[in-house]
Protein backbone atom coordinates (compact mmCIF):
# COMPACT_ATOMS: atom_id res chain seq x y z
CA UNK A 1 0.00 0.00 0.00
CA UNK A 2 2.84 2.40 0.72
CA UNK A 3 4.40 1.39 -2.57
CA UNK A 4 1.20 2.36 -4.38
CA UNK A 5 1.17 5.77 -2.70
CA UNK A 6 4.82 6.32 -3.69
CA UNK A 7 4.09 5.39 -7.30
CA UNK A 8 1.09 7.78 -7.33
CA UNK A 9 3.23 10.58 -5.92
CA UNK A 10 5.98 9.98 -8.50
CA UNK A 11 3.37 10.01 -11.30
CA UNK A 12 1.87 13.21 -10.03
CA UNK A 13 5.20 14.99 -9.73
CA UNK A 14 6.21 13.79 -13.20
CA UNK A 15 2.96 15.18 -14.62
CA UNK A 16 3.59 18.54 -12.95
CA UNK A 17 7.15 18.68 -14.34
CA UNK A 18 5.98 17.77 -17.81
CA UNK A 19 3.23 20.44 -17.59
CA UNK A 20 5.77 23.09 -16.58
CA UNK A 21 7.97 22.15 -19.52
CA UNK A 22 5.06 22.36 -22.00
CA UNK A 23 3.40 25.46 -20.50
CA UNK A 24 6.54 27.63 -20.70
CA UNK A 25 6.63 27.79 -24.56
CA UNK A 26 2.87 28.49 -24.73
CA UNK A 27 3.24 31.28 -22.17
CA UNK A 28 6.17 32.82 -24.04
CA UNK A 29 4.18 32.76 -27.28
CA UNK A 30 1.13 34.39 -25.61
CA UNK A 31 3.36 37.14 -24.14
CA UNK A 32 5.02 37.71 -27.51
CA UNK A 33 1.64 38.00 -29.32
CA UNK A 34 0.19 40.32 -26.66
CA UNK A 35 3.29 42.52 -26.80
CA UNK A 36 3.07 42.71 -30.59
CA UNK A 37 -0.64 43.68 -30.38
CA UNK A 38 0.08 46.36 -27.78
CA UNK A 39 2.98 47.69 -29.84
CA UNK A 40 0.79 47.78 -32.95
CA UNK A 41 -1.84 49.80 -31.14
CA UNK A 42 0.40 52.20 -29.24
CA UNK A 43 2.75 54.57 -31.03
CA UNK A 44 6.44 54.08 -30.54
CA UNK A 45 7.88 57.40 -31.60
CA UNK A 46 7.29 60.92 -30.28
CA UNK A 47 5.67 62.20 -33.52
CA UNK A 48 3.30 59.23 -33.46
CA UNK A 49 2.41 60.03 -29.84
CA UNK A 50 1.79 63.69 -30.78
CA UNK A 51 -0.27 62.65 -33.80
CA UNK A 52 -2.31 60.28 -31.64
CA UNK A 53 -2.85 63.00 -29.05
CA UNK A 54 -3.84 65.48 -31.79
CA UNK A 55 -6.26 62.92 -33.23
CA UNK A 56 -7.87 62.50 -29.80
CA UNK A 57 -8.09 66.30 -29.40
CA UNK A 58 -9.69 66.61 -32.83
CA UNK A 59 -12.22 63.88 -32.03
CA UNK A 60 -13.00 65.66 -28.76
CA UNK A 61 -13.33 69.03 -30.55
CA UNK A 62 -15.68 67.51 -33.14
CA UNK A 63 -17.79 65.95 -30.36
CA UNK A 64 -17.89 69.32 -28.52
CA UNK A 65 -18.89 71.13 -31.75
CA UNK A 66 -21.68 68.60 -32.37
CA UNK A 67 -22.94 69.21 -28.85
CA UNK A 68 -22.78 72.99 -29.38
CA UNK A 69 -24.72 72.69 -32.66
CA UNK A 70 -27.32 70.47 -30.98
CA UNK A 71 -27.55 72.92 -28.09
CA UNK A 72 -28.04 75.84 -30.48
CA UNK A 73 -30.74 73.91 -32.37
CA UNK A 74 -32.48 73.11 -29.10
CA UNK A 75 -32.31 76.77 -28.04
CA UNK A 76 -33.78 77.85 -31.38
CA UNK A 77 -36.47 75.23 -31.11
CA UNK A 78 -37.19 76.26 -27.51
CA UNK A 79 -37.45 79.93 -28.52
CA UNK A 80 -39.85 78.99 -31.33
CA UNK A 81 -41.94 76.93 -28.97
CA UNK A 82 -41.96 79.77 -26.42
CA UNK A 83 -43.15 82.18 -29.11
CA UNK A 84 -45.81 79.71 -30.19
CA UNK A 85 -46.80 79.22 -26.57
CA UNK A 86 -47.11 82.98 -26.09
CA UNK A 87 -49.19 83.33 -29.25
CA UNK A 88 -51.46 80.50 -28.14
CA UNK A 89 -51.77 82.05 -24.67
CA UNK A 90 -52.77 85.39 -26.23
CA UNK A 91 -55.29 83.60 -28.45
CA UNK A 92 -56.68 81.77 -25.42
CA UNK A 93 -57.04 85.07 -23.55
CA UNK A 94 -58.84 86.68 -26.49
CA UNK A 95 -61.11 83.64 -26.83
CA UNK A 96 -61.88 83.79 -23.10
CA UNK A 97 -62.74 87.47 -23.39
CA UNK A 98 -64.98 86.74 -26.37
CA UNK A 99 -66.58 83.87 -24.47
CA UNK A 100 -67.27 86.16 -21.51
CA UNK A 101 -68.82 88.76 -23.84
CA UNK A 102 -71.01 86.12 -25.42
CA UNK A 103 -72.00 84.78 -22.01
CA UNK A 104 -72.98 88.30 -20.94
CA UNK A 105 -74.92 88.73 -24.19
CA UNK A 106 -76.68 85.40 -23.63
CA UNK A 107 -77.62 86.46 -20.10
CA UNK A 108 -78.90 89.82 -21.39
CA UNK A 109 -80.90 88.13 -24.15
CA UNK A 110 -82.36 85.62 -21.71
CA UNK A 111 -83.33 88.44 -19.36
CA UNK A 112 -84.89 90.34 -22.25
CA UNK A 113 -86.71 87.19 -23.37
CA UNK A 114 -88.04 86.62 -19.86
CA UNK A 115 -89.17 90.25 -19.69
CA UNK A 116 -90.90 89.87 -23.06
CA UNK A 117 -92.57 86.68 -21.94
CA UNK A 118 -93.76 88.37 -18.76
CA UNK A 119 -94.99 91.36 -20.80
CA UNK A 120 -96.74 89.11 -23.31
CA UNK A 121 -98.37 87.16 -20.47
CA UNK A 122 -99.49 90.44 -18.92
CA UNK A 123 -100.78 91.64 -22.29
CA UNK A 124 -102.69 88.39 -22.75
CA UNK A 125 -104.17 88.69 -19.25
CA UNK A 126 -105.10 92.32 -19.81
CA UNK A 127 -106.57 91.48 -23.22
CA UNK A 128 -108.62 88.67 -21.70
CA UNK A 129 -109.70 90.93 -18.88
CA UNK A 130 -110.63 93.65 -21.39
CA UNK A 131 -112.46 91.09 -23.53
CA UNK A 132 -114.42 89.91 -20.50
CA UNK A 133 -115.26 93.51 -19.61
CA UNK A 134 -116.36 94.22 -23.19
CA UNK A 135 -118.51 91.06 -23.21
CA UNK A 136 -120.04 92.07 -19.87
CA UNK A 137 -120.64 95.59 -21.16
CA UNK A 138 -122.23 94.26 -24.36
CA UNK A 139 -124.33 91.85 -22.33
CA UNK A 140 -125.33 94.67 -20.01
CA UNK A 141 -126.19 96.88 -22.99
CA UNK A 142 -128.14 94.05 -24.56
CA UNK A 143 -130.03 93.40 -21.33
CA UNK A 144 -130.67 97.11 -20.93
CA UNK A 145 -131.89 97.50 -24.49
CA UNK A 146 -134.08 94.44 -24.00
CA UNK A 147 -135.51 95.99 -20.86
CA UNK A 148 -136.09 99.26 -22.68
CA UNK A 149 -137.68 97.42 -25.59
CA UNK A 150 -139.86 95.46 -23.18
CA UNK A 151 -140.80 98.63 -21.33
CA UNK A 152 -141.61 100.34 -24.59
CA UNK A 153 -143.56 97.28 -25.71
CA UNK A 154 -145.24 97.07 -22.33
CA UNK A 155 -146.05 100.74 -22.31
CA UNK A 156 -147.35 100.52 -25.89
CA UNK A 157 -149.35 97.48 -24.89
CA UNK A 158 -150.55 99.27 -21.81
CA UNK A 159 -151.34 102.29 -23.93
CA UNK A 160 -153.12 100.07 -26.42
CA UNK A 161 -154.89 98.26 -23.58
CA UNK A 162 -155.81 101.58 -22.03
CA UNK A 163 -157.13 102.87 -25.32
CA UNK A 164 -158.88 99.55 -25.89
CA UNK A 165 -160.41 99.85 -22.45
CA UNK A 166 -161.44 103.38 -23.23
CA UNK A 167 -162.86 102.31 -26.52
CA UNK A 168 -164.75 99.45 -24.89
CA UNK A 169 -166.01 101.75 -22.16
CA UNK A 170 -167.04 104.25 -24.70
CA UNK A 171 -168.74 101.52 -26.66
CA UNK A 172 -170.42 100.19 -23.62
CA UNK A 173 -171.58 103.64 -22.78
CA UNK A 174 -172.92 104.17 -26.18
CA UNK A 175 -174.64 100.89 -26.10
CA UNK A 176 -176.19 101.63 -22.86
Amino acid sequence: MVLLAIWCGIAFLSGCLLTLLLVAPFYKRAVRLATRDVMAVSPLTMPEIRADRDRLRAQFAVAIRRLEVNLEELRTKSAGQSAEFGRQRAEICSLKAELEKRAALIIALRTRQQARRAASKRIVRLTLHLFVRIVKLLLHMFVRSERQRRRALLSSLQGAAGSHARVTRAMSREAA
